[in-house]
């Protein structure tokens, strides 16, 4: 005995709505949105503390084959690998609790103009007491064409008197303190040196700058 099984009506097939290739795209199911996904904020987050960590990193240090920086680079490496993994990365031993690296030289150049602004300069620091026959004025010093004549200095300060024509500033470096004058056309003339002294704190040094700015001998 045979038995025929029943045949399935094509047409039944593409009616049947609850066939997968007859459902409309806006009949699929919503997916469902990945709660470990992470925003845009937490990315840049991210980005920050990897510039941070970088950042404390001395490259200098790492290439002269520094022990301890390469150590600390090794760390960052891994930190920045837990970032990237989007791991929370608040805190790495040996980098985060190292302090900064001030600039001996930088903050000693703070200190000095930040003295002298506070002893009332700040108005004549960066300038040059120009003298001529008609009048006097206070000009930037950047206005003089060359700096040759004058030694290496930290700051610049118009004085505040002079008796003879050129342009007189009072400089002082780290370790003295000078007055130099250059004559007028500038760029046929050298700073002269004329007069110099060194101090030793910086209470000595604000004498010294009164002294020199009003030209008293």
């Amino acid at each position: 005995m045979h038995y025929t099984l029943p045949m399935e009506n094509p047409d039944d097939a593409m009616e049947d709505p609850n066939r997968p290739e007859n459902q409309e795209a806006d009949d699929a199911p919503e997916s469902t949105p990945d709660p470990q996904v992470d925003s845009l904020g937490d990315w840049i987050d991210r980005a920050k503390r990897a510039h941070e960590l970088v950042d404390a990193v001395n490259l200098n240090k790492v290439a002269a084959h520094d022990g301890s920086e390469v150590s600390k680079l090794s760390t960052v490496a891994d930190a920045l690998h837990d970032l990237s993994e989007g791991k929370l990365v608040a805190h790495v031993e040996g980098v985060d609790d190292v302090m900064p690296e001030i600039d001996a030289e930088q903050q000693r150049k703070s200190d000095l103009f930040a003295a002298i602004a506070g002893a009332g300069w700040v108005d004549r620091m960066g300038r040059v007491l120009y003298v001529s026959a008609e009048s006097e004025a206070v000009k930037p010093l950047e206005l003089i064409p060359h700096r040759e004549g004058l030694p290496e200095f930290d700051i610049c300060i118009a004085p505040t008197q002079r008796v003879s024509y050129g342009n007189y500033g009072v400089f002082v470096s780290g370790h003295g303190i000078f007055a130099a004058s250059i004559g007028e056309p500038a760029n046929k003339h050298h700073w002269r040196i004329d007069r110099s002294q060194p101090y030793d704190s910086m209470d000595e040094l604000m004498r010294s700058i009164s002294s020199f700015a009003e030209n008293d001998e």
